[in-house]
């Protein structure tokens, strides 16, 4: 019960950030902290649920918020095996790789939307992007309830 009233909140909030910064994902970190800490049905659930909050809010043709988040899990599940998922420096060099998919995803999708590109305005999410993630992730992870990851730590 716990899990699913913190992920509401998440969810919640995350609505509110990207209405307020949109072109940024709020999201993403949610991610990253459910990966470590949660088991992968849990993932999927929640990835499932904000994909449906992206696609159905989002302005773009079908298919960003899929992959967006096969790209962000990817980068999640190789960058483990590299480095440590509970550094800064993972996460903030993931904030960058994100940046950067932001960018070519939305190029990808202004071109088969055959979609002007505004290149100042996205430049602008994408640093945005870059900059914001690790900190809301470090915010995220902080506020995950311990009782939570030991659950989880015991289980697996």
């Amino acid at each position: 019960m716990l899990a699913a009233l913190w992920w509401m909140a998440f969810t919640i909030l995350g609505i509110w950030g990207q209405s307020m910064l949109p072109g940024v994902d709020f999201f993403a970190p949610g991610m990253a902290v459910s990966l470590r800490w949660q088991k992968p049905g849990a993932t999927i659930v929640l990835t499932l649920i904000w994909v449906a909050i992206q696609e159905g809010a989002g302005g773009l043709a079908f298919g960003y918020a899929i992959l967006w988040y096969a790209i962000l899990f990817a980068f999640l599940t190789v960058g483990r095996w590299l480095l440590d998922p509970g550094s800064l420096q993972f996460q903030a060099l993931l904030g960058l790789a994100l940046g950067l998919a932001h960018l070519l995803l939305l190029y990808l999708m202004a071109v088969l939307e055959m979609r002007a590109f505004p290149l100042g305005r996205v430049l602008g999410e994408c640093l945005l992007q870059a900059l914001l993630y690790p900190v809301l992730w470090y915010v995220s992870e902080a506020m995950f309830p311990d009782r939570l990851k030991k659950i989880h730590d015991e289980s697996a």
